[in-house]
């Protein structure tokens, strides 16, 4: 796994060097918006929210994992579990992969990608899978065991150059 402290920092909403935020309340949280990347045939509509539309990493010359914060709102009444999926486990880290929403709380996920020499991966059409489906007082990994998805939203990575 990448050296957190070699890790560039890069997100819309996020500036270099800033750490993982413990979860916070936070009522006027914009939601971004649905993404080029529609959702597949009665797959659901995704309810909560997320500071994000598309995931860049900003990729350095000397090879060092870039990374992004995305921030996950839940709007609901309810708490919710999420997933994060993404489409290659391995030039992408996701943390957390799973865990709890609880009602008006935002949480941060950080997402990694590797910036090996996999070149050609960079020229892919990658993407990020967020799903939500509601708590039943199991575990995050318990419930997605075996739950469906009560909302789904997809968002494309792209890679740029840091000059």
């Amino acid at each position: 796994m990448a050296d957190k402290k070699s890790i560039n920092v890069s997100a819309i909403g996020t500036s270099a060097g800033a750490s993982i935020a413990p979860p916070q309340s936070q009522s006027n949280f914009i939601d971004a918006g649905t993404t080029s990347l529609l959702n597949k045939a009665g797959e659901p509509a995704f309810k909560l929210s997320l500071n994000t539309s598309k995931i860049e990493f900003k990729c350095t010359d000397d090879r060092k994992p870039a990374s992004v914060f995305v921030k996950m709102h839940n709007p609901t009444s309810e708490t919710v579990s999420f997933k994060v999926r993404c489409t290659s486990a391995e030039i992408f880290r996701v943390q957390p992969p799973l865990g709890f929403v609880k009602p008006n709380e935002t949480v941060s996920i950080v997402i990694w990608y590797q910036n090996q020499d996999k070149r050609d991966e960079m020229f892919k059409n990658h993407y990020f899978a967020f799903y939500h489906t509601r708590s039943d007082g199991r575990t995050a990994r318990e419930l997605w065991t075996n739950s469906k998805a009560e909302g789904v939203r997809r968002i494309p990575a792209s890679f740029i150059s840091a000059k």
